[in-house]
C-alpha cells in the first residue's frame, strides 16, 4: 500500500479515537450580554402618566452552566442542560420621578452538535437547538407613574445557535469554550424581551 494511503488511514483512526463515543458532562462559567428592549418598560411608564421620560438599560452577567450529552461519534453529539442567562437592567428617569426594571432568565437548553477534530487534541463544532426558558419582568416606579410598578413571569422556547472548542487536557478530560446566542426572550406584551450572547469557558469530562 503506498505511503500517503497509510498515512491517510493513520489520521482517520486517530480523528475517530479522539474524541470517544459515549457519555459526557460539562461544567462552564458564562459571562452574558444581554441587550433589553426597552419598549415594554417606556410604554409602562408612559401610560401611566410619565413625561420628559429618558431610559437606559444595561446587562452582563456572570453565571453557570451545566451540561450532559451524548457523542454518537467524533462528528455528532446531542447535549441538554440548564442555562441561568443573568438579569439585564433597566433605568429611567421622569419628571417628579423615577423607576428601575429588570429583565432575568432562566432555561433548559437541548441542542445538537456537529464537530469537526482538527488534530490530536484539538477540535471545533457548531450546534443548534432549543430553550425553554422562564423570564421575569420586574418594575418599580415613583409618582407620578407609580401605577405602572408590577412583576410578570411568562415561559418562552426560543431557538440557540452556537459554536465552540474543545482541547484535549487528559484522556477523560477537555477544556471547551462556546459562544452561544438566543434572541427574543420574553413577550412584548408581558414582560418585554432582550437577546442573550453567551460566552463560556468550563470543563468537560469524558464518562
Amino acid at each position: 500500500m503506498k505511503l500517503h494511503s497509510l498515512a491517510s488511514l493513520a489520521l482517520l483512526a486517530l480523528s475517530t479515537t479522539v474524541f470517544a463515543d459515549g457519555f459526557y458532562g460539562v461544567g462552564e462559567i458564562t459571562r452574558s450580554n444581554l441587550s433589553l428592549d426597552r419598549n415594554h418598560f417606556d410604554s409602562a411608564l408612559l401610560g401611566s402618566g410619565a413625561t420628559g421620560l429618558s431610559s437606559s438599560d444595561s446587562g452582563s452577567s456572570t453565571k453557570w452552566r451545566l451540561q450532559g450529552g451524548y457523542r454518537f461519534n467524533p462528528n455528532v453529539a446531542v447535549e441538554a442542560g440548564y442555562i441561568d442567562f443573568g438579569k439585564a437592567k433597566y433605568s429611567a428617569s421622569y419628571t417628579g420621578g423615577n423607576a428601575q426594571g429588570s429583565l432575568k432568565a432562566g432555561g433548559v437548553d437541548v441542542a445538537a452538535l456537529v464537530g469537526l477534530p482538527l488534530n490530536d487534541s484539538f477540535s471545533v463544532f457548531g450546534k443548534a437547538g432549543i430553550v425553554a426558558a422562564k423570564v421575569d419582568s420586574s418594575l418599580t416606579a415613583g409618582a407620578p407613574a407609580s401605577l405602572a410598578s408590577g412583576t410578570e413571569s411568562v415561559h418562552v422556547v426560543r431557538p440557540l445557535l452556537g459554536v465552540g472548542a474543545l482541547y484535549k487536557l487528559t484522556d477523560n478530560v477537555d477544556l471547551r469554550a462556546d459562544y452561544d446566542h438566543v434572541s427574543g426572550l420574553g413577550k412584548s406584551n408581558k414582560t418585554g424581551k432582550m437577546d442573550a450572547n453567551l460566552f463560556s469557558l468550563g470543563i468537560a469530562y469524558n464518562f
